[in-house]
């Protein structure tokens, strides 16, 4: 079911600072933040359920921010934009690890990428983009993370989440091509976890992605503790 809704706010780095000239996608309609960082789409199409923004700007993973639209009305968000920093960089033909600030890593295994445009195979460097979003710290997470803390399990029901960490991670070639995770090859992701989460962190959790064409977290897979991280 769709509204027609509108949706308006501010569009600020890790810093706070304006980012002017980002790229704001919402349902059918485009526009850009001005030099204070702010937007405004009137009268565009939402799902009823959840509504979201999508955000681009070069140097910048893309970002969203999730809502509840209102019919007729204009919902007001704040979203942060993360810097598309280079974790690490690792050799296509023998894999390797990527460490990210905060403990977390990203570790390829040999021959596991592909170029994303064509699904052809890759040979050479693999330039790793990678952030830590941390659960200790939810008031900067909440600004920063894409979506929100919603998703839909794997019985197809919307649900309200707990986090333990979040990773963004992307994969270039040497001449900035996309590059993905090949079929029948898997990534290994290690999550720290903050000492205050430690103690009621679960033994087994479900894993969640970020469905970027519905602006909602859905379930596939689980994570193991093990020791202080998943």
């Amino acid at each position: 079911t769709k509204v027609n809704a509108g949706v308006n706010g501010f569009i600020t780095n890790e810093s706070g600072e304006a980012v002017e000239g980002a790229t704001i996608t919402a349902g059918t309609a485009t526009t850009t933040t001005d030099e204070f960082g702010y937007f405004k789409i009137s009268n565009t199409q939402f799902s009823k359920t959840i509504g979201f923004i999508q955000v681009s700007k070069t140097g910048y993973f893309t970002g969203y921010s999730s809502f509840s639209p209102v019919a007729g009305k204009e919902t007001f968000t704040r979203l942060k934009l993360i810097p598309k920093t280079i974790a690490g960089t690792v050799d296509s033909d023998a894999g390797g690890t990527a460490s990210i600030a905060g403990g977390a890593t990203v570790t390829l295994p040999a021959n596991a990428v592909v170029v994303a445009a064509s699904n052809s195979a890759y040979s050479g460097t693999v330039n790793i983009a990678a952030h830590w979003f941390d659960p200790a710290d939810m008031t900067t997470t909440s600004l920063t993370m894409p979506g929100n803390l919603t998703g839909v399990d794997s019985a197809g029901h919307l649900n309200v989440l707990q986090t333990f960490g979040m990773l963004a991670v992307e994969l270039t070639g040497s001449s900035g091509e996309l590059l993905q995770i090949a079929a029948g090859k898997k990534a290994s992701l290690h999550f720290p976890l903050p000492s205050s989460l430690q103690s009621t962190a679960p033994v087994y959790i479900p894993l969640w992605y970020f469905d970027e064409t519905k602006g909602v977290w859905k379930q596939e897979g689980h994570a193991v503790k093990s020791g202080n991280s998943y």
